[in-house]
């Protein structure tokens, strides 16, 4: 009977063993996986200074492929414009703009440094008003706060952000002037890095696919912003705006930012208005023209032109816009869709990801070289 019972109680214990060890294996999986999230948000975080540079300069070759695309389908009766040309003459546009920003900002330094104490007078003023509906009868001196700013700090501050933003140009430069060298044989690299064809035609058809994505978004997204930015500046202009033109250049930039920068795009202006002027008409008209042009742009003109080719979640764009926001800063933000444009095609093209890709798409549907391209 006690010879039974050991039996069955060792029965029992090894039945018993086999339901333990997926627990492990479970915990394991998870502490990995917690592992490498570590890894590379640290490797994110630190490698900031190469991988920044890095992406926009991606960002740029293909902003360039993408109008030498369109500048390639101009047909002067059977003559066309040759690829190289093309090419030629997308990086000399983009030149040319870049060129006559820089010239717009430094111009209208000196203006800036007129109106400033106009603005700083009215602010205090503007100041003084809202302390006291508040009910705060004394505010401490302008004097007196300008005193605890430490302006050599400040100074330094600017220096060395202006030294970083030349040195981020610098490379961006450089990284797409050698992608566009060997633009030709990426695929075909990448392709050469695994031995079996079928998977070298998959490497191929993924890489393409990427490419075609975020020119397509990058394309389009700068064409909406500049649509935005002109008609931005001309209401700024009619009611009187001072440095109408790069508040229209701030939109236009923030216009790449979902969801917040459009926000941003009405309320800066908004509130230079507020210490422009000695009313608050120029602030209503300002608030309720750009917040229309905003609507109108974000919510009928950019579906209609865009579609659903990208089918991206708005609710996965914007956790996307915080994560590399936190990581990255403000360029984090600019760049958080195009990324997540890459990292739904990725998961799509593989079996064990495409549960991520469901999650980052809008409908569930994803995105497939039959609707990579529509309307094409």
């Amino acid at each position: 009977m006690n010879s039974n019972n050991r039996q069955i109680h060792s029965l029992n214990h090894s039945s018993k063993a086999p339901l333990n060890k997926p627990s492990g294996s479970g915990l394991a999986n998870a502490a990995h996986i917690l592992i490498v999230i570590g890894i590379s948000l640290t490797l994110l975080w630190i490698g900031q200074g190469f991988l920044i540079p890095l992406v926009l300069a991606v960002l740029t070759w293909g902003l360039l492929n993408a109008l030498s695309d369109h500048i390639c389908r101009v047909r002067i009766g059977s003559f066309s414009i040759p690829r190289p040309v093309a090419t030629l003459l997308s990086i000399l546009a983009l030149g040319v703009i870049f060129l006559g920003v820089f010239q717009m900002l430094a111009s209208q330094t000196e203006s800036l440094a007129i109106a400033g104490p106009a603005y700083q007078e009215n602010f205090s003023r503007l100041l003084n008003e809202l302390m006291v509906w508040i009910g705060i009868e004394q505010l401490p001196s302008t004097d007196s706060l300008f005193q605890n700013i430490n302006v050599g700090t400040i100074l330094s501050t600017i220096g060395t952000t202006i030294g970083t933003g030349f040195t981020t140009v610098v490379l961006v430069i450089i990284y797409t002037g050698f992608l566009f060298a060997e633009q030709k044989v990426i695929p075909s690299k990448l392709a050469a890095m695994v031995a079996c064809e079928e998977e070298a035609e998959e490497t191929r058809l993924v890489f393409t696919e990427i490419a075609t994505q975020v020119q397509r978004y990058i394309w389009m997204k700068t064409m909406v912003s500049m649509l935005t930015g002109a008609i931005s500046y001309v209401i700024l202009k009619q009611v009187g705006v001072d440095f109408a033109a790069v508040w229209a250049l701030l939109i236009f930039l923030l216009n790449y930012i979902p969801n917040i920068g459009s926000f941003l795009g009405v309320i800066f202006p908004a509130l230079l208005t507020l210490v422009q002027f000695d009313t608050l008409t120029p602030f209503l008209l300002i608030t309720v023209g750009l917040g229309t042009v905003q609507f109108v742009v974000g919510n009928i003109v950019e579906p209609a032109y865009m579609g659903k080719s990208l089918n991206l979640s708005s609710f996965m764009i914007l956790l996307s816009l915080t994560f590399w926001g936190l990581i990255w800063g403000i360029l984090g933000m600019f760049l958080s869709v195009p990324i997540m444009v890459v990292t739904a095609i990725i998961c799509t093209r593989f079996e064990g990801l495409r549960g991520i890709a469901v999650m980052l798409s809008a409908d569930g549907s994803l995105i497939t070289s039959s609707t990579r391209n529509p309307g094409r």
